[in-house]
């Protein structure tokens, strides 16, 4: 079964092994993925200079590659990304040759989490409140602490280290002891040592395994050497400086999200977003539920006739379309348009990777960005005239991102539903239900989310409790790859307009699969009116619309019954069925209470 899905790629890396089967290298060697469009523009960079030439691609697929280099030719290359294509990184460091392919393998997965949250804006006095607490003054202390205090914030020198530390200081002391905020480091791999990353959480009051993450890049480069001058004022001073005003102002006005709240300082960033996916793994790993990040890097530099410039690729439309709403409904004199920016060119990608709603509004385009950058010219003067004027509407647009994606309310207002419809109702997270042995919502609501516990299937990937059928009563299918091949990710049922689930209603469910393939792959969708036990009705079969991560809707609806449960059957070929058994097959349950 394995070879007859998989033939053409075990003959591709059969041929790309040999390249890789020398002894072993004088010094260590990494292995990255880097667009297929950035590879000879920075072959022709290490031309240039003298540099020894970057190897054959071990595997490329879907503009995507995937190579391994010694370790000291990262910051030349990414100062190839920035001297010839304008982007910040512009590759992904790996700690395995099997993460890299399994990066490749990946990267053609449209929007995954889209339609899982209801993008509202409803949580205007609180946001207002907070929006009228941002203050310059305290985003340009910070920018100009981060900048002046080191030489350098390089990920593996003791000023970046001791950024991380100061930084960790900076928050705790905003948190003011609030019992539900912790202020911590993520200590990573020494690949990435000794700089840790920062972790300012807000625990949510009703949601708290929601995530919302708000996050910038603590690290700093001068890509002409590492003993050279690094402010990095801009890049990323400014984006570390503009969440923490965010943080600031949160908390100066006892702001309780209803969702959990994450403002990160990831390390390493420009070695290859090392920091931000050790983050995101770790995240994906532990079955977090983040239904939203917002990535600032670089917001201090007004190049651009434009006030935001929207990062679309690597990215989530449904939340890109989400952000610009906040521009045009908090900053309505801020104007915006729509860039790309290439293959890794800032942590969202890490978090898109992993298959995470992300977005990254930018000061610029492309073209127009800061031309400081990575050296030491990179320093708050060049910046905007010495102040962080042009660094107050993203701090402000970070305020409304977490205040209207995370809910809740600052002290004196009253908090808005959370995920509401027509009728104002909640949508609940599921829990696993050690009893029944399925993700289970037990409390009332609108609808119920699996969150992250199916993503996955059986022992491949990060699934947790497998197999997530009633009763373990149907195992899953044994064969393929995490994210390569067929899996179920995630499932929610929601009424239509809104209102609690009751008997009689018209429910939406909604399906995050993993495709390998549009012909080959089928979603068996179920109901039953009983979870304790259940006979199962089909809803209807229905074909993903491509390979990789796709969202798969059906209506039915609800019959009688206080507990009740859905069945997500997704097949490689085959019949409809409740359980069938073929190998890479994956079945999951969702129960829910219904009034």
């Amino acid at each position: 079964m394995a070879i007859r899905k998989f033939g053409p790629v075990v003959a591709l890396l059969a041929c790309a092994a040999p390249a890789f089967a020398e002894a072993a290298p004088k010094e260590k060697e990494v292995w990255i993925t880097i667009g297929s469009d950035a590879l000879e523009p920075a072959r022709a960079s290490f031309k240039e200079k003298g540099l020894v030439a970057l190897p054959a691609p071990a595997l490329e697929k879907g503009g995507v590659a995937a190579l391994r280099v010694p370790e000291s030719q990262l910051e030349k290359l990414a100062e190839a990304m920035h001297d010839k294509l304008n982007r910040c990184a512009g590759f992904m460091a790996h700690d395995s040759e099997a993460q890299a392919r399994a990066a490749v393998e990946g990267t053609s997965a449209p929007q995954a989490l889209a339609s899982l949250v209801s993008y509202t804006l409803n949580n205007s006095a609180s946001v207002n409140v907070m929006l009228g607490g941002v203050q310059e003054l305290n985003i340009r202390n910070t920018i100009n602490s981060l900048s002046t205090s080191w030489t350098s914030r390089r990920y593996n020198q003791q000023g970046g280290a001791d950024a991380a530390t100061w930084l960790k200081n900076q928050w705790t002391t905003i948190a003011n002891g609030r019992s539900d905020v912790q202020v911590a480091f993520f200590t990573h791999t020494s690949t990435v040592s000794p700089q840790p990353s920062v972790i300012a959480t807000i625990t949510g009051t009703t949601h708290p395994n929601e995530v919302v993450v708000i996050g910038g890049h603590l690290d700093s480069i001068n890509t002409g050497g590492s003993t050279l001058s690094a402010p990095g004022a801009d890049d990323d001073a400014s984006g570390v400086a503009s969440l923490t005003e965010a943080f600031r102002v949160a908390m100066a006005n006892g702001y309780k999200p209803a969702r959990t709240v994450k403002f990160m300082a990831y390390a390493a960033e420009e070695v290859g977003l090392k920091g931000s996916a050790d983050i995101a793994a770790w995240h994906v790993t532990n079955g977090v539920n983040v239904v939203g990040v917002l990535q600032l890097d670089m917001t201090n530099y007004k190049g651009s006739s434009y006030d935001f410039a929207m990062v679309t690729d690597n990215t989530n439309a449904a939340q890109n379309s989400f952000v610009t709403s906040l521009i045009s409904t908090y900053q309505p004199t801020m104007t915006y348009t729509n860039i790309s920016c290439g293959y890794g060119c800032s942590d969202h990608a890490s978090w898109h990777a992993r298959g995470f709603a992300t977005s990254m509004p930018f000061e610029a385009t492309m073209s127009t960005s800061n031309p400081y950058i990575h050296s030491a010219n990179d320093t708050l003067t060049n910046s905007t005239n010495s102040n962080a004027s042009n660094s107050v509407k993203f701090s402000k647009l970070a305020v409304s991102f977490l205040g209207e994606l995370a809910k809740g309310a600052t002290t004196g207002n009253t908090p808005p539903p959370v995920d509401s419809g027509g009728g104002g109702g909640t949508i609940n997270t599921a829990t696993y239900d050690a009893t029944l042995k399925a993700p289970r919502c037990t409390a009332a609501g609108a609808g119920c989310d699996s969150g992250s516990l199916l993503n996955g299937r059986g022992g491949l990937g990060p699934e947790v409790n497998k197999p997530n059928t009633i009763n373990a009563s149907c195992t899953d299918g044994a064969s393929g790859t995490y994210h390569s091949d067929e899996s179920n990710d995630r499932l929610k049922v929601a009424t239509t307009d809104g209102t609690n689930l009751a008997a009689g209603k018209q429910v939406t469910v909604t399906a995050t699969v993993w495709a390998y393939s549009a012909s080959s792959d089928t979603l068996d969708l179920y109901y039953t009116a009983n979870a304790s036990s259940p006979s199962w009705t089909l809803i209807g079969s229905y074909k993903p619309s491509g390979s990789g991560v796709q969202t798969i809707t059906a209506n039915y609806t609800l019959p009688a019954g206080a507990n009740q449960a859905i069945r997500a059957n997704f097949r490689y070929q085959g019949s409809a069925g409740t359980c069938t058994t073929g190998s890479y097959d994956d079945r999951d349950d969702l129960i829910f209470s219904v009034q």
